[in-house]
């Protein structure tokens, strides 16, 4: 039986689960220190920033971050609730652990939201808990009075793991750190599975072509607005009214890191006066421009000179760069001090339009390094990669450029 309606309101740590990689039993909400200092604010009358760091489930318009914004605003109409939307599509908590501070914390949030669990599937346990610890010791660290709030949506792949009582990888990953932090957290989808595994709801399916059963998705990962994304917003709704009248207001306290290697050392440089550029290079924004990642990363450089080169000096365990893939882009070469250059493909099977994204290299000895970036062509086979998805082009014209879009440092 799935424990969708099983509340915990231990303020006890599980850090004694964070070394290991054991599946923890799921849960829909665990309260620990709440959201007091969030709703505090909000019954005052006072004006509230949320912020939202994520994916594409987030992201999406007229989703559970839309519907929950607006029931939000309804229930308070003498608050002024701004919103921070950082939520990049295809991305995961260690791009957020770059972004946190240009993306989140410097707009100064009250409440930050932070749902990463099913784009962390394919991290290792271990990093998911280091980014996430990441992203929180940032934010406490430029204002211990943020309110963090972890939230968890679910796709088919974990759907077994989540019948069998159990949170899949990523989300128990996550909930090491929210308990070793106090953190709350809300797994939105338990209320879906459950009504699956009762075949009350179909996961996926095409429009039209289903029974009258309602349809979470198309593709078994993003739910349909109507369905999937209210059930979200009704759980976030019903336990955030919990969480209203829990906890202490006042300042949340950095313990000993979990993780010795977290994230809180991650972050985002724009280039400029930050790299060397050698060879042709111009700034653009035809690619960022009236997208919806515009102002994160409103401007970029590029270049379709295999002989220009971007060179950065840095210090750090890891290096990468956020860049827009599409339709004209192909593939990246780094180097990094004198190892080996590695070459990484900057187009894939979703690319039929331009979105922001990234790459990062783990892993470096600590200290002084120098990366160098440079473009490579005639490597993809762009007809071949398309056709895993079944995508039909009916204008091939601009696949044919090959270029790089390379828009900020990740270290």
């Amino acid at each position: 039986m799935i424990l969708a309606a099983f509340i915990c309101f231990s303020g006890i740590s599980i850090s004694s689960f964070a070394q290991t990689d054991s599946l923890l039993p799921a849960r829909e909400m665990t309260v620990r220190a709440g959201l007091p200092n969030f709703y505090k604010k909000l019954k005052a009358g006072k004006p509230v920033k949320i912020a939202f760091l994520g994916g594409s489930i987030t992201r999406a318009g007229n989703g559970y971050r839309d519907q929950l914004l607006k029931s939000i605003r309804e229930q308070n109409p003498s608050n002024t609730i701004t919103e921070i939307m950082a939520a990049v599509s295809g991305t995961g908590s260690d791009f957020g652990a770059c972004r946190v501070d240009d993306h989140v914390i410097r707009h100064h949030p009250d409440l930050l939201f932070v749902e990463f669990a099913v784009n962390d599937n394919k991290m290792l346990m271990k990093l998911v808990r280091e980014t996430m610890e990441g992203i929180v010791r940032k934010t406490w660290k430029a204002n211990a009075a943020t309110d963090i709030c972890f939230i968890y949506t679910f796709s088919s792949e974990n759907l077994s793991t989540l019948q069998k009582g159990l949170f899949p990888p990523s989300v128990s990953a996550m909930e090491a750190v929210a308990g070793h932090y106090g953190i709350p957290s809300i797994h939105m989808g338990l209320t879906v599975v459950d009504e699956i595994s009762k075949g009350r709801m179909l996961i996926m399916g095409k429009k039209d072509e289903t029974d009258s059963r309602p349809l979470f998705s198309y593709d078994g990962v993003h739910p349909l607005p109507e369905t999937g994304h209210r059930v979200y917003t009704s759980v976030l709704l019903k336990n955030l009214g919990r969480l209203a009248t829990s906890g202490k207001a006042g300042k949340h306290r950095l313990r000993i890191p979990l993780e010795a290697k977290n994230w809180s050392d991650a972050g985002m440089l724009s280039l400029g006066k930050n790299v060397q550029f050698s060879g042709h290079w111009a700034t653009t924004d035809s690619v960022t421009k009236g997208k919806e990642y515009y102002s994160l990363l409103p401007q970029v450089y590029v270049t379709n000179d295999t002989n220009a080169v971007i060179i950065a000096t840095f210090n750090g365990t890891r290096f990468g760069m956020a860049d827009i893939m599409g339709p004209g882009t192909a593939a990246v070469e780094i180097t990094i001090d004198n190892q080996p250059p590695k070459i990484i493909d900057r187009f894939d099977a979703f690319s039929t339009y331009y979105r922001l994204n990234f790459f990062i290299i783990p892993g470096l000895s600590p200290g002084k390094h120098t990366a160098k970036i440079r473009l490579v062509k005639g490597r993809l086979n762009k007809a071949g990669i398309l056709k895993t998805r079944n995508n039909n082009i009916k204008d091939w014209s601009p696949y044919k450029n090959e270029v790089l879009y390379a828009g900020a440092l990740l270290y």
